[in-house]
């Protein structure tokens, strides 16, 4: 068996010289130099192993747990003095670590000895990952986020993650303390490979990691969000993310097993949703539409069919009940709940 090789692009001469002795010979076959980790799972299917260094990044232990879960083999390849690298490596559970000085034929022996080791698949959890988003504006995607999850923990080990990195609402909405939040979570995953349980809130049986809102400094890079959510699909039967107002060809909506895209049912909330939908990159999206006034649900649905070419999920009304609920920091309202429950995920 040739077997088939990504391997992550790295600055530093081991992995140039690898791809030159791949290219020049017969003993494997480069599918991908990846860039982003985004390239390594659109091709997934096509690869057997991947060589990473830890000098890059995005590779974490959480990335390289996720890509174990998945049934790809990996190499990871460090500095011979680099104590901290090889202990990312190690602790994502990389079948062969190497230090980058050894030979290129070297690093393939490693490569063909890890395919034919007995423990080729992992038999670890993986859980389902479900992302809701929305326009710009606040159609209710927090919302909609809670309702799902207390019903899908009623049978099902429930994670929600508030991945808004601009407008975090998760802490605030169910009265849950700001700390520690999704940074001190992404600090932890990025050398353990899981979501620490002190960095986990829990509420009537769902489980949570609040978004990161801290004045003055730097936002949190998108892949350290990408390292909790892979944690947590480790961790947990199913991962609800709240991605707020995202960008709808993000990394995370891409790989997500299911998606809400949640608008309001007037005119605004259509057309911010249609602006979602023309980018739209991930699995073909649940329309929720919120807030309905009146009796315009029908208008609503034959305007979302012909402007979103989408047929609504649910249609929900104005509640009273269901604001005084997000006022008062109380679990979602039983009448949304009600609204969400056809929307089955996980096993």
């Amino acid at each position: 068996m040739i077997p088939r090789i990504a391997t992550v692009l790295s600055a530093r001469d081991w992995e140039a010289e690898l791809v030159g002795v791949i290219r020049e010979s017969a003993a494997a076959r480069l599918v991908l130099r990846a860039y982003q980790p985004s390239e390594i799972e659109e091709r997934r299917s096509e690869i057997d192993v991947i060589v990473a260094g830890a000098e890059t990044s995005w590779v974490t232990s959480a990335t390289v747990a996720a890509w174990r879960r998945h049934g790809l083999r990996v190499v990871g390849v460090h500095p011979a003095a680099d104590a901290p690298a090889r202990r990312i490596l190690e602790t994502g559970g990389a079948d062969e670590v190497v230090e980058e000085s050894i030979a290129p034929e070297a690093k393939i022996a490693a490569i063909r000895a890890v395919l034919s080791s007995v423990d080729a698949f992992p038999s670890g959890n993986t859980g389902t990952l479900v992302v809701v988003t929305g326009g710009r504006g606040a159609p209710g995607r927090t919302e909609v986020s809670l309702a799902l999850a207390w019903n899908l923990a009623a049978n099902l080990r429930t994670l929600v993650i508030d991945a808004d990195l601009d407008a975090p609402s998760l802490a605030v909405r169910l009265g849950l303390p700001a700390r520690p939040d999704l940074a001190d979570a992404a600090d932890y995953c990025r050398m353990s490979g899981e979501i620490p349980a002190w960095a986990l809130h829990e509420r009537d049986g769902v489980f949570f990691v609040v978004g990161s809102h801290r004045p003055g400094e730097a936002p949190l890079r998108p892949s350290l969000v990408d390292d909790v959510v892979d944690a947590g699909l480790s961790q947990f039967d199913v991962v609800v993310a709240d991605l707020g107002p995202a960008a709808a060809d993000t990394d995370l909506l891409k790989r997500a097993d299911a998606a809400l895209l949640v608008a309001t049912g007037d005119a605004v909330g259509i057309v911010r949703a249609a602006q979602a939908v023309a980018e739209w990159a991930g699995p073909p999206p649940a329309l929720i539409l919120n807030r309905v006034s009146g009796n315009a649900g029908q208008d609503s649905t034959i305007a979302a069919r012909q402007w979103l070419g989408l047929d609504p999920t649910a249609v929900i009304r104005e509640d009273r009940r269901i604001g005084v609920a997000a006022r008062s920091a109380q679990a979602p309202a039983r009448s949304l709940r009600r609204h969400l429950a056809r929307i089955a995920v996980g096993s």
